[in-house]
């Protein structure tokens, strides 16, 4: 566990450096893919200023969010939830989103089929793609300046490609769009931290599979 100094040197970093930058980026990345979109649940989703952010662009977009973790500040409305069983119906929502969180859970598989089960026709994934051990220290860095200082779970769970194709594969997605070309952060930080490692993927529902 890191002390309360450390964690405060660490956010004011983080906040300073990265935070709002990616905030805004991601905002301007995942609006256009949420055109088709009114009704939206972001999994895991901090915060939520960046849903708050794509509202503010789109009024025609409703964003909730659900957490394992409540901020003592939010933008959005947000419902607790245990991490595993995510609390609404079967294709409750037009589009679940969920931004940087898989590679922080144990069982991806069972959490991609939860978010596959609430949504009816999309899901929007931002995660990170494995290719090598660079990449790999990398992401390790990154996860954990990003994430410390607020106790997040950090197993470094990160995909490969192939790995990422299997996921949807198993989960009858089909890819409809996927970006990996995302400049996210900007300097020497973007310099070190932007190629490769990032990927967003629009990926729709074979709803004439058994799934």
């Amino acid at each position: 566990m890191l002390s309360v100094n450390m964690k405060k040197i660490i956010k004011k970093i983080h906040n300073k450096f990265i935070y709002s930058g990616r905030v805004e980026n991601l905002s301007k990345i995942l609006l256009p893919l949420l055109k088709h979109s009114k009704n939206v649940l972001d999994v895991g989703c901090g915060d939520g200023l960046i849903d708050s952010n794509i509202m503010k662009k789109n009024k025609n977009i409703k964003i909730d969010g659900i957490d394992v973790l409540l901020r003592s500040h939010s933008y959005i409305n947000i419902t607790k939830y245990n991490g595993t069983k995510i609390p609404y119906k079967d294709s409750s929502f037009d589009t679940v989103m969920v931004i940087d969180v898989l590679h922080h859970t144990k069982s991806i598989d069972s959490i991609m089929a939860e978010l596959t089960r609430v949504s009816s026709k999309y899901i929007i994934i931002k995660d990170h793609i494995k290719t090598g051990l660079l990449s790999y220290l990398k992401l390790r860095l990154m996860d954990y300046v990003g994430n410390s200082y607020l106790d997040i779970n950090l197993p470094y769970n990160y995909l490969t490609k192939e790995e990422w194709k299997k996921l949807f594969a198993d989960n009858n997605l089909n890819i409809i769009k996927i970006k990996s070309d995302i400049k996210l952060y900007g300097g020497r930080f973007g310099t070190i931290f932007n190629n490769n490692l990032h990927f967003i993927a629009l990926l729709e529902k074979n709803n004439n599979s058994k799934s």
